[in-house]
């Protein structure tokens, strides 16, 4: 399996896997390119709330009322 890239077009460019391949035009890949970012720090997010939310699941078992997460635990968040 082989990934090549290369340019067709002042404004395209090409993208191989194997056989199968797609011509994209410089905005479609512009929106491509600011999903994949958006999608890393979303998933760092994730990886650095994961300690976090673990003490809280750990903290709320067994109660039988509801456990407000601590404020400092957002690191994310605008409160």
């Amino acid at each position: 399996m082989s990934l090549r890239m290369q340019t067709v077009a002042e404004n395209s460019a090409r993208i191989a896997l194997d056989w199968t391949f797609v011509i994209l035009r410089l905005p479609k890949l512009e929106y491509l390119l600011l999903n994949l970012t958006a999608l890393t720090i979303q998933l760092a997010r994730y990886q650095l709330a994961g300690s976090d939310v673990s003490e809280y699941v750990q903290s709320a078992t067994g109660c039988t009322a509801f456990v407000p997460p601590k404020v400092s635990a957002c690191h994310f968040c605008a409160i």
